[in-house]
């Protein structure tokens, strides 16, 4: 199986440059533990994740920062490891290490150390002791030591990996870290099972998001992408408790694993014949195609009014029109054109609904829907079968149109779950974070002073004194794009709303001469899917369900600035943020 490095470094046989003392002298007993560590569990049926010279500002005893030497997580726990090079020694008790034939003793044993920093981990909350089972190893790779004491209740050799281990190239350090664990585990009665590789993951993006928080987080491509490239496990945890029941209602904000329980939802019932609906073109566009690769061609994709409207084709002299339908205003036409539906002789109902961003259309005839099109007798609602997500913060104006009482009525006649872990990766946190100012109250320009006091890497605001500075500054994003072969389909560029309205000289509108930039590709549901040498472009509001790696919003700071919108285009990033403010 294999190791998965957390280093800042990609070249490892070079290491003698890069572990060194402060004097630039190589530290050899870190460096042949590195090489041993990654050589054993690469080989090791586990999956191993490694950290080497982990530094975090937590605090222990005097100490406001902890330096782990090496800390490895696998399905079987996690291991904090202190390494001491050179010949170390113990008299009375105390250890002592050799340099230039003088015996110099430490203030505190290796192994205290070791312990120390696993209290530390698990103290801060930047480990789940109740999740992982944590345990502490010294190295002492350059010093034959069996025992560390006479005493047989104090001797913690079995906890140590010494010269006479490390000189056998049949014993791996991977199975000698198990057997430690397995046997601290026993002393302790740890009755919990070992964790699956997906549990590991998810730990991992825990143990992931808590040191870069708390170290500041640097941002970094590369490894951003390591981690995008772990999230594609299935999530399937909630859904595995859930999928007993019929009806499944689900609370979350964004980055909470929404789209990945949805995606086998459709997949376990695959053979089935099911509806899937959202309020977005550009999310029913995207959803359908990917639907499409998947092989998953029985579940009906459909934008809501849409496909009320495709239903209204059907029958006659119903009167729906769009403005009374986005206004809610259309809920007795609707029963009607339900009734006359099920009054036709082909009438089937659906196997099951999937209703994305039920936020947007809780009051917009999507309670009729499910009772008319999930059940014969047109009682859906409470026994149909339907998989309905729902996130109150993203439900513009959500309690005058009493969006939570409806969601009540629907939640109620079902399993009602929250996810309220973002799965995403460290720095999505931070923006999340970040946008949820505004949901508490915060304007958009105190919001901004923040990001730039706080001074992450992954939110960044830029302002402009005018619209051709800040094109001049998109034309520098598309020309990092192209020098560094990156994926154009990893950016888009989203506009409030204002951009549309206000001219920002003579007639022409921000949003308008954005558009007609070369190298942009203004979205519609027909080209969102093709891979073209153009950042994608659009409004805030029309991405509102979409994600992307890098996320560029346009704002007109010359007018009062929309906070839901903002908050819907900050939350649509997944590594990193651009607010681009015309001042």
């Amino acid at each position: 199986m294999p190791i998965i490095p957390h280093i800042s470094y990609n070249n490892t046989s070079d290491l003698e440059a890069i572990i060194t003392q402060n004097d630039g002298s190589p530290l050899y007993g870190e460096i042949e533990m590195f090489r041993r560590i990654y050589s054993d569990c690469s080989e090791s049926e586990y999956t191993w994740h490694f950290w080497h010279n982990l530094r975090l500002p937590v605090s222990i005893k005097n100490q406001n920062e902890i330096q782990i030497d090496f800390l490895l997580v696998s399905e079987k726990g996690v291991a904090v490891i202190e390494t001491k090079g050179g010949k170390v020694g113990i008299e009375q008790g105390m250890y002592y290490y050799e340099a230039a034939r003088e015996r110099k003793f430490m203030d505190r044993s290796p192994f205290d150390q070791a312990r120390d920093y696993m209290y530390a981990l698990i103290n801060n909350k930047v480990v789940s002791s109740s999740q992982l089972f944590i345990d502490t190893i010294c190295a002492f790779p350059h010093t034959r030591m069996e025992h560390t004491s006479a005493n047989p209740n104090a001797d913690l050799g079995y906890k140590l990996w010494s010269k006479i281990q490390h000189d056998d190239s049949s014993i791996s350090f991977a199975d000698f870290c198990i057997t430690v664990l397995d046997s601290d585990k026993n002393k302790i009665g740890w009755n919990r099972p070992d964790l699956d590789p997906q549990d590991v993951e998810i730990a991992i993006q825990t143990l992931l998001f808590n040191f870069a928080d708390r170290s500041r987080n640097v941002y970094s491509e590369r490894g951003m992408e390591a981690i995008l490239q772990r999230l594609n496990i299935d999530n399937l945890s909630t859904f595995s408790s859930l999928q007993k029941n019929e009806r499944i209602f689900i609370e979350g904000g964004p980055g909470t694993g929404k789209t990945t329980i949805a995606r086998a939802y459709i997949e376990k019932y695959h053979t089935l014949r099911g509806l899937y609906l959202c309020w977005n073109r550009l999310l029913e566009a995207k959803i359908r195609n990917e639907f499409w690769k998947a092989g998953l061609p029985n579940c009906q994709v459909e934008q809501f009014a849409s496909f009320l409207f495709s239903l209204q084709s059907k029958v006659s002299s119903i009167g729906l029109s769009l403005d009374d339908i986005s206004n809610g205003a259309a809920n007795d036409k609707i029963d009607a054109l339900f009734t006359a539906i099920r009054g036709k002789e082909d009438f089937t109902p659906y196997d099951y609904v999937v209703i994305d961003e039920a936020q947007d259309v809780l009051d917009k005839g999507a309670i009729p829907l499910l009772n008319s099109l999930t059940s014969v007798t047109r009682d859906g609602v409470s026994n149909g079968r339907y998989l309905v997500f729902y996130d109150t913060e993203q439900g513009y104006n959500h309690e005058l149109r009493q969006i939570d009482e409806l969601a009540d009525i629907v939640a109620h006649n079902g399993a009602r779950f929250v996810l309220d872990t973002n799965k995403r990766v460290p720095t999505n946190k931070e923006i999340v974070s970040f946008a949820k100012m505004l949901l508490d109250g915060k304007s958009a320009e105190e919001l901004f002073q923040i990001i730039i006091d706080e001074n992450y890497a992954s939110t960044q605001v830029f302002y402009f004194e005018g619209a051709k500075q800040l094109i001049k500054h998109i034309n520098q994003v598309k020309k990092s794009i192209r020098e560094h072969s990156r994926d154009w389909n990893d950016y888009v560029i989203l506009a409030d709303s204002s951009t549309k309205k206000e001219p920002t000289s003579g007639n022409e509108k921000l949003y308008d001469r954005i558009a007609t930039v070369e190298g942009i590709k203004e979205l519609n549901p027909r080209n969102i899917c093709q891979d073209t040498s153009e950042i994608p472009f659009t409004s805030m509001l029309a991405y509102k369900g979409l994600e992307c790696k890098h996320v560029i919003l346009v704002i007109n700071g010359r007018v009062d600035i929309n906070t839901f919108e903002l908050y819907v285009g900050m939350t649509r990033a997944i590594m990193d943020i651009q607010l681009l403010v015309l001042k």
